[in-house]
C-alpha cells in the first residue's frame, strides 16, 4: 500500500537551518518558531541516530554547510551525498519501488512525492558561526539521537540569546541587534507580519509576550526597554493609540481626555488596575499645571484659563460643563457659590430667582441642599 504523506506542521533538521526566532506563546515547549521557519512537508527517511551516521562529520551529508552564509540556500543531503554508502539500496538493477522507497516517503517506484522547504525569515552564515568556532551540535541539540529530524532539533531565539543576548559582547561576533537575525522593512523596523502570521516575543525576552496582559503590563516595559519596542513599533502607532484614534472604545471612549476626570472620580478602581495616581496622574497634571506641585512658570502660564475667565467661566461652563468637569468637581464650585462658602454671597442665580426657587427645590431638592445645607428643606416646603 502506498504510504501516506506526512505533513508536518514544523520544519525537520533535516534543512540544517538558520537560528530562529521563538515566537511560541507557551515557553515552556521551547519550540522554534513557524512564523520564522513556514511549515514544511518532509518525505524523506533519515535516522540521525543509525550507528553509522552518527560517526559522520555533519558536512559530510549536509555539503556546503560550513560555507553557507544564506539561510535561503537548501542544505538538504542529495542523492550524490548519499550514494557512496548507499550504493547497494539504490542500485539500478533493484526494483523502483524498493530503490526510491527506501529514501522517499509515499513512493511506489514511479511517483516520487517532493519535500517542500520554503526558504526561512530570517538572516543566517553558517560560515560566520563556524569561523567563530561553534559546531553543528551547539545549535541543533541532541540531533544525534533523532531518527526523523523535527522542530525540536532546531535551535530557539533564546538558545541564540546565550551568545547574542550577553550583556558585554558586541560587534559582529555576536551582536545582539534585532536586525542582525530579523528581516527589516523599508523604515527599519523588524518585519512582523509574513501573511497571516504575525511574529511576537517570548515572554522570558524582558517580559514582552504580547497576551492578553500586555495591555497593562506594556508601559513598564516601554518603559524599561524602549528601545526593543522600537524595534518593531514608530512612536505614531504609541500616538494613534493614545490620543484616540485607533484606541479600543471599549476601554477609552472618545473624546476621554475630556472626560476622564469624572470618569476616574466615578470609578476610581477601574482606572488604578492600570494607572497609578501618585506616578500617572500626578506628573500629567503637574506637567500641565493642573496641579498645586506644578511648577510655578506652568501654573502661571494661562494656558488653560485666562486671567478673565473668571468673570467668563459661567458662560462657558453653562455651553459645556462636561468640559468644566474634567477637572472640576462639584465642590469646586460650593467653594465659591455655596452659601456657607468662602465665597458666600456670589450667588449663581439670575435677579428674581426667589421668585421660583420652591419651584425648582420640589424638582431636584440635592441641587438645593448642596450649596445650601439641611436647612433649606424647612425655607421651601
Amino acid at each position: 500500500m502506498k504510504a501516506r504523506l506526512l505533513f508536518l506542521a514544523v520544519m525537520g533538521c533535516a534543512f540544517a537551518g538558520a537560528l530562529t526566532h521563538s515566537q511560541s506563546q507557551n515557553d515552556t515547549e521551547e519550540l522554534p518558531s513557524p512564523v520564522i521557519y513556514p511549515p514544511q512537508r518532509i518525505a524523506l527517511r533519515m535516522d540521525h541516530s543509525h550507528p553509522q551516521h552518527v560517526r559522520l562529520r555533519c558536512e559530510r551529508c549536509h555539503e556546503g554547510a560550513t560555507d553557507s552564509t544564506r539561510s535561503a540556500e537548501s542544505l538538504i543531503p542529495r542523492e550524490a551525498s548519499c550514494a557512496p554508502c548507499h550504493d547497494a539500496q539504490t542500485d539500478r538493477e533493484r526494483p523502483s519501488a524498493d530503490r526510491c522507497g527506501y529514501c522517499h516517503v509515499g513512493s511506489d517506484g514511479t511517483d516520487i512525492v517532493a519535500s517542500e522547504f520554503p526558504p526561512p525569515r530570517i538572516h543566517f552564515s553558517h560560515r560566520q558561526h563556524a569561523r567563530e568556532g561553534v559546531r553543528c551540535l551547539d545549535c541543533h541539540e541532541d540531533v544525534q539521537h533523532r531518527q526523523t529530524a523535527t522542530a525540536r532539533d532546531l535551535p530557539t531565539m533564546e538558545s541564540c540569546w546565550r551568545c547574542h543576548g550577553t550583556a558585554g559582547l558586541g560587534g559582529d561576533e555576536a551582536s545582539g541587534e534585532c536586525s542582525v537575525c530579523h528581516v527589516s522593512t523599508p523604515d527599519g523596523t523588524l518585519q512582523t507580519r509574513f501573511g497571516d502570521a504575525e511574529l511576537l516575543p517570548p515572554r522570558w525576552l524582558h517580559g514582552m509576550d504580547h497576551d492578553r496582559d500586555f495591555l497593562v503590563r506594556h508601559r513598564w516595559v516601554a518603559a524599561d526597554r524602549g528601545e526593543l519596542c522600537a524595534e518593531c513599533h514608530t512612536e505614531s502607532e504609541c500616538v494613534a493609540c493614545h490620543d484616540g484614534r485607533v484606541r479600543p472604545s471599549s476601554i477609552h471612549p472618545a473624546d476621554f481626555l475630556t472626560n476622564h476626570g469624572p470618569m476616574a472620580r466615578r470609578d476610581e478602581h477601574r482606572c488604578s488596575s492600570c494607572h497609578t495616581t501618585q506616578r500617572f496622574c500626578t506628573e500629567c497634571h503637574s506637567r500641565l499645571g493642573l496641579s498645586p506641585m506644578a511648577a510655578p512658570v506652568a501654573r502661571a502660564g494661562a494656558r488653560f484659563h485666562p486671567p478673565s475667565f473668571v468673570d467668563a467661566h459661567g458662560i462657558e461652563a453653562r455651553r459645556s460643563m462636561t468640559t468644566c468637569t474634567s477637572c472640576h468637581a462639584e465642590r469646586d464650585c460650593v467653594v465659591c457659590h455655596g452659601a456657607r462658602g468662602i465665597g458666600a454671597g456670589l450667588s449663581p442665580h439670575a435677579p428674581g430667582y426667589v421668585a421660583r426657587c420652591k419651584d425648582d427645590y420640589r424638582r431636584n431638592p440635592r441641587a438645593c441642599t448642596t450649596c445650601h445645607g439641611p436647612a433649606i428643606d424647612t425655607r421651601c416646603r
